[in-house]
C-alpha cells in the first residue's frame, strides 16, 4: 500500500496542529496560509446539505464566521487516528486523509465539554515544498 514517507507525514501531522492552533486562537492569517489558493472547502448548511467554497477568499469567509463570534474563544479543536490513502485524483506530491475530530468548550470553572465529534476527509497537496489543504 502506497504511504506518505515518515517525513512526509510528519509534516501534515503538524498542519492538521497548526490548523487547530490557528482555528482556536483566532489567527485568521495563519488559518488561511494553510490552505492552497484554490483550495475546495465543504461547509454544512443548517439543512444539512454540503456547500462547496472554493478559494482562500472563501476559505477566510469561513473561518471569520468563528473568529467574529463572541462566544467562540475557548474552543479547542483535536484530530487524530489519520489514515492516509492515495489521491483518488492520483495527482502527485497529494494525500487523502482520514480522521476522527472533535472539539470541546473550556470556559473554566466550569469543567470543559464535548461540543461536536465526528469524522474529517482532506486532501493535503505539496505546494513549493510545504503542505496545505487542497480538500476540506
Amino acid at each position: 500500500m502506497l504511504h506518505p514517507t515518515v517525513e512526509e507525514e510528519l509534516a501534515i501531522r503538524e498542519l492538521y496542529a497548526r490548523y487547530s492552533w490557528a482555528l482556536d486562537t483566532g489567527d485568521t492569517e495563519g488559518y488561511c496560509n494553510l490552505f492552497t489558493e484554490d483550495a475546495e472547502v465543504s461547509e454544512e448548511t443548517a439543512s444539512g446539505e454540503l456547500e462547496v467554497r472554493k478559494g482562500r477568499h472563501e476559505v477566510r469567509k469561513l473561518v471569520l464566521k468563528f473568529h467574529e463570534r463572541p462566544d467562540f474563544p475557548g474552543h479547542q479543536h483535536q484530530m487524530d487516528q489519520f489514515i492516509f490513502e492515495p489521491d483518488p485524483k492520483c495527482r502527485a506530491e497529494h494525500w487523502e486523509v482520514r480522521s476522527y475530530a472533535w472539539a470541546t468548550i473550556n470556559h473554566p470553572p466550569e469543567p470543559p465539554h464535548l461540543h461536536w465529534c465526528g469524522h474529517v476527509r482532506d486532501v493535503v497537496a505539496k505546494v513549493h515544498g510545504e503542505w496545505k489543504f487542497a480538500e476540506k
